[in-house]
């Protein structure tokens, strides 16, 4: 029994010097390197920070100046250069301005527009006003130049200017086309009405009289016969209109125009005299702003 005994003992032992064991685990891997001494985690990022906020400041300066001041105030004026006078009126008051319309010799057939300022693309906040420059079909006037020179001295001499326009004669033609003549050569029609003989509403006197040279912008007075039978005729409210849209308007309403100017928005309506209704060819005066 002891022989088997010891014989177990001794195969248990060998046995148990058999028996799997745990393998040990590998060291953990090592981790960076400590930082130098004295290194600052700002010196990296420092840098970094400051071209940020630069960025910022940089894009704020564009879109206060660019698109704030810039972008935002006012509406694009619309091109009207080569146009009609009346389209371009039209497309200018559709987007919101009034129109300062002056007639004078340009390189451009009579009534289109040779100009315009503001010009295209510009901005300008609705309710400002357009000054469009119309053709009145004849080229500016060229100025003589002579040059005389003494001793070491030189002088520049300039002749006077031809005058810029013929007066058109109008004179026995109904008063709304002999007045839209006078406008469209570039002069201002003012009409009086005169008790004469003639078809009520034609022009019976014309000063200066047709021919004659003047210069654009100046006033060419239409005497208008009235006839005996004078109707009451209703006068249109031409406040704000442009001067001559209402002269035509008036004009149109069987009325006479007669226009002063005082302070205020350059070539607009500012007042007239009389209002309500009045006889066919009574004279109404409209103060226009220069």
């Amino acid at each position: 029994m002891r022989g088997e005994n010891a014989a177990i003992a001794d195969e248990t032992e060998i046995t148990q010097s058999f028996r799997p064991v745990a393998e040990e685990e590998p060291p953990p891997p090592a981790g960076p390197p400590p930082p130098p001494p004295g290194w600052n985690p700002f010196d990296v990022v420092g840098p970094w920070i400051g071209v940020l906020a630069a960025l910022a400041v940089i894009g704020f300066l564009v879109w206060f100046f660019g698109f704030r001041h810039g972008g935002g105030s006012g509406h694009v004026v619309p091109r009207v250069v080569g146009l009609q006078e009346a389209q371009a009126i039209s497309r200018l008051n559709r987007a919101g301005y009034d129109v300062k319309s002056i007639r004078l010799p340009l390189r451009r057939p009579r009534g289109v527009v040779g100009a315009q300022a503001p010009g295209a693309g510009s901005r300008l906040p609705t309710s400002g006003t357009v000054t469009i420059r119309v053709s009145t079909g004849r080229a500016p006037a060229r100025q003589a130049t002579t040059t005389t020179t003494a001793t070491a001295t030189t002088a520049a001499t300039t002749t006077a200017a031809a005058p810029a326009a013929t007066v058109p004669d109008v004179t026995g033609q109904d008063v709304v086309s002999g007045a839209g003549q006078v406008e469209a050569a570039g002069f201002v029609a003012q009409t009086d009405p005169v008790q004469a003989q003639g078809t009520p509403g034609t022009i019976v006197q014309e000063s200066p009289p047709g021919g004659t040279g003047a210069n654009a912008g100046e006033t060419v007075t239409l005497g208008v016969a009235v006839g005996s039978s004078r109707p009451a005729t209703q006068i249109p409210d031409v406040t704000g209109q442009t001067a001559a849209a209402a002269r035509a308007s008036l004009l149109q309403a069987k009325l006479t125009v007669r226009t002063t100017y005082r302070h205020g928005k350059a070539g607009v309506v500012l007042a007239q005299s009389p209002t309500g209704s009045a006889p066919a060819y009574t004279q109404v005066t409209i103060a226009v702003g220069r």
